[in-house]
């Protein structure tokens, strides 16, 4: 009798436990802040530039490193403003200073 009613709760408990594990019909939703900054193709881009150029670079990349993206949007518009940039360059601050501000928007845009 003793096996029986520890067999029926050890069954019990396996059903309780294994109940909670099925799938959720709702897809995750992404939050805001969960949009992803790609960066890869922007430091290459400066590898042959001035080593005052190349600080500002490391600026805006510890920037974004460490999520202080008013930071690396000063330092965007600081290369922004810089001549000598190459039109490769330009683009790709540009293309950073995009992303950065969608990210900024996304953070600060309530949430649905």
């Amino acid at each position: 009798m003793k096996k029986i009613i520890c067999s029926a709760g050890a069954v019990l408990t396996g059903i309780l436990l294994l109940g909670g594990c099925k799938k959720s019909a709702e897809p995750v939703a992404t939050t805001p802040s969960a949009q992803v900054i790609n960066a890869t193709t922007f430091r290459p881009v400066f590898e042959s530039a001035s080593p005052e150029v190349k600080a500002v670079v490391d600026q805006v990349m510890m920037g974004i490193q460490s999520s202080v993206y008013p930071q690396a949007l000063d330092g965007l518009a600081n290369l922004a403003a810089n001549p000598a940039l190459t039109e490769a360059q330009k683009k790709a601050v540009r293309d950073l200073t995009d992303q950065l501000n969608k990210k900024l928007a996304a953070i600060s845009a309530p949430p649905k």
